[in-house]
C-alpha cells in the first residue's frame, strides 16, 4: 500500500480486519447489555450500533504486536471507542449538525439534553471499565487523552468564532489534541496491556498520533462543502487551502507513523499495522 488507495484496495483490506470488528462490537454490546434498565440503553444501542471502530482495531492491533502476557485487551478496546463516540455526541450539539454519515445524529433524534446527559452517562461507563485495570497507566492515558480532546474542541470553536487565520503548525496543533490525541492513547493502551517496554510504549504511541492526524486532515478535506460544520480548513494560509498540498500532508504523516513500528518485531498484527496506516488515511475510507 502507498498511501493512496482504491477502493477495491481498500476492501480487500476491510476484509482482513473484520473479524477484529466482530469481536469489538460483541464486546461493546456486552458490555451494554449490563445495563438493559438504564433510560440510556436503547439511544446508546443505536449510537453505537455504526462506526468504523478504527480506534479499538488500532488497540488490539498493538496489543496483538507486542503481546507477552495473557490479559483481555477489549474491555479497554470498549472504553476508546466509548469515548469517542461521547465526542461525536458533543460535536454535533456544538456544530449543530443534523446529519452525519446521512444518518440523524444523536442529538437530532433525541434532542440536546437526552445528548449532553448521555454523554455524561458514557463517561461513567469509561471510568468502569478502566478500573478493572490494576495497571493505573490505562487510566491515566485516557483521561489525558479526553482533556486533550475538550482542548482542541475549545480551540477549535474559538477559532471558529473568531474567524482566527491559523498556520499549518496552528491547525496541526488543534487536530492533534482534538482527533489525535485518543488515536495516541489506543496504541499507547494496548501496548501498556501487552506488558511491552516502554520504547515499545513510544513507538506505537507516535505511531496513534500520527495517524490521527493523517486521518483528520483527510476528514477535513472531505467536509470542506458542507455549510453547518466547523472546519479548520477554512481559515488556514492561502497556501495551505490547496487540496494537493493537504493531501500530501496527511501522505507525509502516514509515512512517518509507519516508520515508528520499524523497532517492532516481525508480526502479523504488526503487518496489519502497517497496512491500517494507509487505511485510515485514505481519502476513499468514509465510503465503505
Amino acid at each position: 500500500m502507498n498511501g493512496t488507495l482504491d477502493i477495491t484496495s481498500l476492501n480487500a483490506f476491510k476484509v482482513k480486519i473484520d473479524n477484529y470488528r466482530v469481536k469489538i462490537d460483541n464486546a461493546i454490546f456486552t458490555e451494554l447489555n449490563q445495563r438493559k434498565s438504564s433510560s440510556f440503553y436503547k439511544p446508546l444501542m443505536k449510537a453505537l450500533k455504526v462506526g468504523k471502530r478504527l480506534r479499538p482495531i488500532m488497540l488490539i492491533l498493538s496489543f496483538e504486536s507486542l503481546s507477552k502476557r495473557k490479559m483481555n485487551p477489549f474491555p479497554a478496546a470498549v472504553a476508546v471507542e466509548l469515548a469517542h463516540t461521547e465526542s461525536l455526541i458533543h460535536d454535533d450539539v456544538i456544530d449543530r449538525d443534523f446529519l452525519r454519515r446521512g444518518t440523524a445524529t444523536f442529538c437530532a433524534s433525541y434532542g440536546n439534553e437526552m445528548a449532553l446527559l448521555s454523554a455524561d452517562f458514557i463517561l461513567s461507563m469509561i471510568l468502569d471499565i478502566t478500573a478493572r485495570y490494576t495497571d493505573p497507566r490505562i487510566a491515566h492515558a485516557l483521561a489525558f487523552a479526553t482533556s486533550e480532546m475538550c482542548e482542541g474542541e475549545l480551540k477549535e470553536v474559538l477559532a471558529y468564532k473568531n474567524k482566527q487565520k491559523l498556520s499549518k503548525n496552528g491547525y496541526i496543533e488543534i487536530i492533534s489534541k482534538k482527533t489525535a490525541s485518543l488515536f495516541e492513547a489506543s496504541t499507547a493502551i494496548g501496548a501498556i496491556i501487552a506488558g511491552a517496554e516502554e520504547d515499545e510504549i513510544e513507538a506505537l504511541s507516535d505511531y496513534g498520533r500520527l495517524i490521527g492526524i493523517a486521518y483528520q486532515i483527510q476528514d477535513d478535506i472531505k467536509d470542506l462543502g458542507k455549510t453547518t460544520a466547523i472546519n479548520l480548513l477554512k481559515f488556514l494560509d492561502a497556501d495551505s487551502e490547496k487540496i494537493k498540498t493537504l493531501h500530501a500532508l496527511s501522505n507525509s504523516y502516514t509515512h512517518e507513523a509507519k516508520n515508528k513500528l520499524e523497532k517492532l518485531r516481525v508480526s502479523k498484527a504488526k503487518d496489519l499495522l502497517i497496512e491500517f496506516a494507509d487505511f485510515v488515511a485514505s481519502p476513499a475510507i468514509i465510503r465503505i
